[in-house]
């Protein structure tokens, strides 16, 4: 038995070309793109790399998001799993 079928989930694959598998991360890309990776000129590796972490802290934690009522997805998460207990 695979990991993913373990955990009760199914794989999907959308045939190439086809971007509705990916949603969620095609679309975190591009705002990471337009509201970080596009404004600043980078002069190094690790400033960019540093970039990105700070993002992905930002986008998680402080930025929230309309899919989720306007809510961080870290505070998301922490509500639903709270519920869940």
């Amino acid at each position: 038995m695979s990991f993913v079928k373990s955990l009760g989930l199914t794989q999907s694959f959308s045939r190439g070309g086809n971007p509705y598998d990916n949603s969620v991360i095609e679309s975190f890309f591009a705002n990471m793109k337009s509201e970080e990776l596009y404004r600043v000129k980078y002069k190094s590796e690790k400033e960019i790399k540093r970039s990105i972490d700070l993002y992905i802290k930002f986008y998680n934690e402080k930025r929230p998001h309309s899919m989720i009522r306007y809510q961080t997805p870290t505070n998301y998460d922490n509500a639903y799993f709270k519920r869940h207990k």
